[in-house]
Formats: structure tokens, sequence, C-alpha cells
């Protein structure tokens, strides 16, 4: 008992010393002492008649256990009031330190104020030399006493505060205008702000981490639930950014039309129920059916994207750079369908949306009319990490929303304001400086303000019908479809949808891809990867993930069939990337694939990463000898594939019909070809890949072949030998395919002359044609050798990369 006694003793005193950060020797002897003397009284307290104690080192024997917790419990109450009166007598050896909360207690009593806070904001934090922190002024003393923390005290009325982190994204109005006027002084002329702006550009996407760009997945999207509605219809999408990470929206359009319409991105803030909310379907609804197609979607680790990632991730650096990739990955997308109208293009966010909204169109030249809705102000600069969180607006010396908003100068642009947040002096001072912005261009007019005093800050009526009227007029949409009998508009007479009916993996996320990343740390590694794959520069000075056009080997016809040797023979040949094989297939029920072994896998990836190589596709070649349409197991063998391809992030499949499924030649076995390639199409879809087959049919056959297959997840893997043989037009076939039938493309012909030697093949005609199409991808080299040195590998295939490139990347 005397050791437990002591022991408890020295470990009381100690802690507490420790505590304060005021630890010594003689003072943790002097307070053990005070302890040990005080416990007498403790103890003897708790004494009664079945217990003797005499001294504090000598204990009854009989002491129970029940008394032993009982005297500890006594004796750490005793030793705190004790400790509390000792530490009362402040000076400087501790700093005259005191608990914030109880110095913010004493200031409310000392001024007669309130102040709100979190305890969980100001628990285990002290204030150092706290009474010298005292003023006469309230607010001057809060402000002493909080700044160490990087705290503020927020005046909600008289005598009222709140406590909060500090704001550095929130500045007093006129130290915002001064901001604006100093940094609108480095420029006299639109010249001058010319060069300013493409320095903007450079340093903003440097500091986005988008510098470059990385590569696509060109993956089609997952789609979900497409409805008709009355005067419009919904799609429910989802964008593949980064190899398993998706961008979730709905697509929505007119029920009838003709032609090309103007494509509408509308990203959302930080509103309660996000894209679900009645305000953002009011909005999609209504543009839709004045004649666009607007597409709204989920901010980063909001709606959908929490399916992969925590709430908490949203407030990171990065999710600033997820939303921009997201962002003009959805523009690449909805740009290259057939109805989409490049000339008319447009941007609408509100709040964090706002955000959004000014980022995209100050780098992505494609976007011309943007309308960024109770967000723009040059005394704020967004309220999350997902806006400020990247230094963004250190650039060139220093930036803001506002000038970030001039660079869509002169394209028409819309600003809206309120009387309710930040935004609420619109009018008086920022205004003018897009205005003469805009005025240097001659264009003072592209862009207005519509302030609305009495509005607070949400998406509401107000907003909206500025918004249709803006875009009515800058993208030929029609009011009348949301105009009233008296021509006033009105929005609101959609049906509502429930939120689950927005999803598109579904209520649990039960369809999200099994190559779905989940975690921030895991995007963090898959984010770095892709960015250092894009980092290398080809010879023109373009990255690799620039290249409209990328130039790919077959290990195969480099005699190096699932060989490693063949990924850093592709590298000197210069070609950006190789067709790996999947192996022999024989009587096997699969392929004799070695890359579903961890080890050998993981070795072809890091060989390709150390060449900076891309594995762009695998070919399952077996199946030129083999027959698809006749072979009994089947299945297998494409499952196989495909599970290849999502542990190795490929994203096409090459697919050969072969001999005995040669459509032309045995049309007895389309029914056959038809039925296996639609299940291989549904497998394809589920795995978000895409599976290119090569047929001798004519273009107008396969166009007919792929509508009676009906997977987007089957395409054409188009070579150019194919055609030439049967002597129809190269050039007619590629456009009657058209851009979204094409995966990729055998640049190549019967071997006899190298390409560039070839008389049937005006390579310049063909990138001409591409070019119009509006295609990007691979353009692979099979053949095409020269007949004097058909085996020569180096020779042929070195001549013929190098040919392509001056074509098709010079």
């Amino acid at each position: 008992m005397k050791d437990f006694f002591n022991y408890v003793v020295s470990a009381i005193a100690t802690m507490v010393l420790l505590l304060r950060r005021t630890a010594s020797p003689e003072k943790i002897r002097r307070v053990q002492g005070s302890v040990r003397y005080s416990t007498l009284i403790v103890v003897l307290f708790c004494r009664d008649k079945a217990c003797l104690v005499s001294t504090t080192t000598r204990a009854s024997p009989y002491l129970s256990l029940r008394r032993c917790v009982k005297l500890f419990v006594f004796l750490c109450v005793f030793v705190s009031l004790w400790f509390n009166s000792l530490y009362a007598q402040l000076n400087t050896e501790n700093n005259y330190r005191k608990p914030l909360k109880e110095v913010l207690n004493d200031i409310q009593k000392r001024y007669d104020v309130q102040i709100k806070y979190d305890e969980k904001l100001i628990a285990d934090k002290f204030v150092n030399y706290a009474e010298w922190r005292y003023r006469t002024d309230v607010e001057v003393t809060l402000d002493n006493v909080l700044s160490p923390f990087d705290m503020v005290a927020k005046k909600e009325k008289d005598k009222v505060y709140k406590l909060g982190n500090y704001e550095y994204y929130r500045w007093n109005v006129a130290d915002g205008w001064a901001e604006l006027d100093r940094i609108a002084s480095q420029y006299k002329d639109v010249e001058e702000w010319e060069k300013r702006k493409a320095d903007l550009k450079a340093c903003f996407l440097e500091a986005a981490q988008l510098s470059p760009f990385p590569a696509s997945p060109g993956t089609a999207p997952v789609r979900a639930n497409f409805r008709k509605m009355n005067g419009y219809t919904i799609e429910n999408l989802a964008i593949e950014i980064l190899p398993g990470v998706w961008v979730n929206g709905s697509l929505y359009k007119p029920e009838k039309y003709k032609g090309k319409i103007p494509v509408i991105l509308h990203p959302q803030g930080h509103w309660d129920k996000h894209r679900y909310r009645p305000d953002c379907q009011y909005t999609s609804a209504a543009i839709a059916k004045m004649g666009g197609m607007i597409f709204n979607y989920d901010m980063f680790a909001w709606g959908e994207s929490m399916l992969q990632f925590k709430y908490e991730d949203h407030r990171r650096s990065l999710a600033l750079t997820m939303q921009l990739l997201a962002g003009k990955r959805i523009l690449d997308y909805l740009l290259s369908q057939k109805d989409a109208d490049t000339s008319r293009v447009a941007i609408v966010g509100g709040s964090g949306g706002g955000t959004q909204t000014v980022y995209l169109t100050a780098v992505d030249d494609r976007i011309n009319v943007s309308a960024p809705v109770v967000m723009l102000s040059s005394y704020f600069y967004g309220g999350c990490p997902c806006e400020s969180g990247a230094n963004v607006h250190g650039c060139a010396g220093r930036t803001n929303h506002v000038e970030l908003a001039a660079m869509a100068a002169p394209q028409p642009q819309l600003v809206v304001s309120d009387g309710g947040d930040w935004t609420d002096r619109m009018p008086e001072h920022d205004f003018h400086y897009l205005k003469k912005m805009y005025s240097w261009y001659g264009k003072p007019d592209n862009v207005i303000n519509v302030h609305l005093p009495n509005d607070k800050h949400d998406f509401g009526f107000n907003k909206r019908k500025a918004v249709y009227e803006f875009f009515a007029k800058h993208l030929g949409l029609n009011l009348k479809p949301v105009q009233a009998d008296d021509g006033t508009i009105a929005d609101t007479t959609i049906t509502l949808e429930r939120e689950d009916a927005f999803y598109v993996f579904g209520k649990n996320g039960e369809n999200l891809p099994a190559h779905a990343v989940k975690g921030f740390e895991n995007l963090e590694k898959l984010f770095a990867q892709e960015i250092q794959r894009a980092r290398p520069t080809g010879s023109s000075g373009r990255t690799k993930s620039d290249q409209r056009y990328k130039i790919g080997l077959i290990d195969l016809m480099l005699l190096k069939r699932q060989k490693l040797g063949a990924i850093p023979l592709t590298a000197q040949l210069k070609a950006d990337g190789v067709e790996v094989d999947m192996g022999g297939l024989g009587n096997r029920p699969t392929f004799d694939n070695q890359l579903l072994i961890d080890s050998v896998r993981n070795r072809f990836l890091k060989t390709a990463k150390e060449n900076n190589v891309e594995i762009f596709s695998l070919a399952m070649t077996g199946y030129y000898a083999q027959s698809f349409c006749g072979r009994e197991e089947y299945k297998r063998s494409i499952e196989d594939c495909i599970k290849t391809m999502q542990l190795m992030n490929v994203k096409t499949a090459f697919l050969p019909l072969g001999v005995q499924c040669d459509l032309k030649n045995k049309p007895q076995v389309r029914d056959s070809v038809v039925a296996r390639l639609k299940v291989a199409g549904r497998m394809a879809e589920a795995a978000n890949v895409v599976i290119g087959i090569e047929t001798a049919l004519s273009a107008k056959e396969e166009v007919q072949l792929l509508k009676e297959i009906g997977s987007a997840a089957i395409k054409i893997y188009f070579n150019f030998s194919n055609p030439l043989k049967e002597g129809r037009d190269l050039i007619s076939e590629l456009k009657i395919l058209g851009k979204d039938r094409i995966c990729m493309i055998h640049a190549t012909n019967k071997d006899s002359v190298w390409l560039e030697n070839d008389p049937q093949i005006d390579m310049y005609k063909v990138k001409k044609t591409l070019d119009e199409m509006g295609w990007r991808g691979w353009l692979v080299i099979e053949r095409s050798r020269d007949a004097k040195k058909p085996s020569d590998t180096k020779y042929n295939y070195g001549a013929n990369t190098a040919y392509l490139k001056k074509v098709f990347q010079e």
C-alpha cells in the first residue's frame, strides 16, 4: 500500500506540472511534498472503525480495494482544487498563462458581451500573457486573445460575437477593392492584358496540377435511367475522368429538336441536397425545354462521388483539381456528340458552382458564354479548399476571382449578385472593373450585372430568370416553352423527381464498376501516376496526353508475343505505345495468358512506366485461327481478357473475327457472331471497357452490324488494308463509319512497301479526314513492311513509326 500511495502522489504531481508545461525537478519535489501532507487530511476523512490509518507512509493491511478507490478519488479532487489555487499565482515563470475558456468567460463579464463558441474549438487551448492582452475595446481585446490561435470573433449583432477559425478567403470590403485596384494597375491596354491573361492561365493550370492534363480514359459514359418528361428528356451519366474515377450527373435535352443544339454545363455549389434539389431540376428542365442540352453534375466527394470518397475529402486542395478536370472531361464528351453545336457552349453555376464557372471559363477556350451566380467578389476567394485550397490565387503576383472572371472577355458573361452575401457590393466597384476590361475589346455590353439587393444567397427564381433571358439572347434559345400565357416566365410546372431517380450507380452503389478507386489515399497515388505519365514530351514538344493521335506497335508483329522485350523495343523505335497479346489459344478453354500472374503483370507495368510506353490495348489474336463463332466455350476467354484489362488499366481490346467467322464469305455465321458479340458487349459495358472488332465488311455493312449488336462497348478496329484490297475508297469508308464507331485504326496496308512509299494511301488526306471527323486515338502499325526485308522489325517499324509521327504529330 505504501508503494502504491507514493506512486499515485508522484504521478499526479508530475502529470499536473507537465500538463502546465512548467515542470522542473525542484518544482516536482515541492509539489509532491505538498500533496503528501495534503493527503493525510483526505485519508483521515475516509477513516472509519474498520480502517486504521496512522500516517501517509503506514497504511493498514486491511484497507479494502473499495476504500483504495475511494481514497484515490478524493485525492484527485483535493489535489485539483489545491493546484488551481496555487496556479492562480500568475507570473512570468508561467507566462501569465490561463485557459482560453476562462479568458473568454472573463471577457464576457468584463465587457458585458455574449461570445458563442463550440467547446471543441477552444478545448485544450491556453492564452499566454492573458491579462496583458486586454484593451478598452472589446474587439481589439478579442483579436489580441484569438489571433495566436488563428481564430476570429465575428460580430452577429450588438454585443453578440461568434468564434470561428480565421477565414483567409474573406477580406473586408475596402481591402478587397484596394487589392483589385492594385491588380488592375499592372496593365494599361488590351495588349498588356492579353499577356497577363496568358501568364495567368499557364500559372493557374500549374497550380491546379493540370499542366499537363492527365490522359483521358477514353471510355464511354455509364448510362442509367433514361426517361421522357413533358418537353424534355433526362438521362443519368457517369463520365470517367481518371481510370476508376467518375463524375456523375444528369443530361437534360429537349424532347424534340433538329440539327445541333447548344451545350451548357451546370456545376453545383455547396447547396443542401446538391443537384437533387428542386431549383437544380427547375433550371435544367427549363433550359432543355428552351432548346439546349444541359448537364448538371456533382462536386468532388459530394453526391454519388461519396460512393468512392468521404465527405471530408471534399475539403482538400485536390478537390479543386478534380472538379476542374471533371468539367473538362464533360466538355470533351458533350462536344463529341453529333447534336452538339460547338459554337454555342455555356456554363452556369451558383455559389461554389459559380467558382467552377469562372475557373473553367478562364482555362478552356471552348466555353463562349458564362454566368457565375452569387459568387463573384473581390473580397471573397471561395470559402472551401475546393475553391481556394490550391494556390491558384498566388499566380502572377496574386490574382482574385474578379480578375479571373475578366479572362472571359469579350465573350458574353452574366454576373448575378444579391444583397445577402459577399456579392452585395458588386455594382459599386467590381463591376466597373469588368466593364472596363470588356470595353477594351469594344464590347462593354457583353458583360451585364443583375443585382438583387433584397435576395439572399441561393439559386432562387430571380436568379434563374436572369439566366434564362441571358442564355436566350446569347445562345439562341427559345423562351416560349417556359413562359406563361401572360408572357411571364414560369419554370416550376415540371415534375420534381426523388433523389434516387438521379443515381447512376444505384441506391447503395451496387452498380459501381469493379475497378472503381476508393479512398483519397488511393486517388492521390493514381493522380500522381497519371500526371507522371503525361509529363514526358515527344518530338513535337507536346505532352503525350495532349496528342490527338498516338502511334502504336504490336508485340506480335515485333516477334515478341507477350514478351517483356516488346516494351523497350517500342520505346527504341519511338512509338507511343504497344498492343500486348493475350497469348495463344489453340484447343485451350482460354488464352495462354501469363499476365494474370501478379509477378509477370507487375513486371510489364513497371517496364512500361520506366520506358514511358503505354500499353494501350490487349489483343485476342488467338481468334485469327480459332473460331469465335463456333467454339462452345468463348465466354471464359472474353472474361479473362477483360479481367486482365482491369488489372492493367487498359481500356480497349482487339477481337479479330478471323477466317472461320468471315461475315463476308460466310454469311451463315452472322447470327452466331451477333449473339456472341452481344454477350461480349454486355460484359465489356459492365467493366467499362471497349472491344474493337475487325471484319471484311464494307463500312455500311459494319454500321448495320453494330446496330444489330446494340452495344456501345463494341466498336470497329478499322484496318486501312480491308477497303483497299476490295477496291473501296478509304476516305469514304472512314466518313461512313464516323468517329464514334471507330475505337482504333490499323494504319497499315499489305506487306510491300513502307507507308510513306505506298501509292494506295494518301496519309495527309487521311489525317485531314480524321481531323474533320473529330476522331482522336491510336494509329497502330500492323504490316506495311518492305517486301525485301519483311522480318527486320527495327528497319520496318522504325521507318513507319517515324513517318506516321511526321504526318500526325508534327
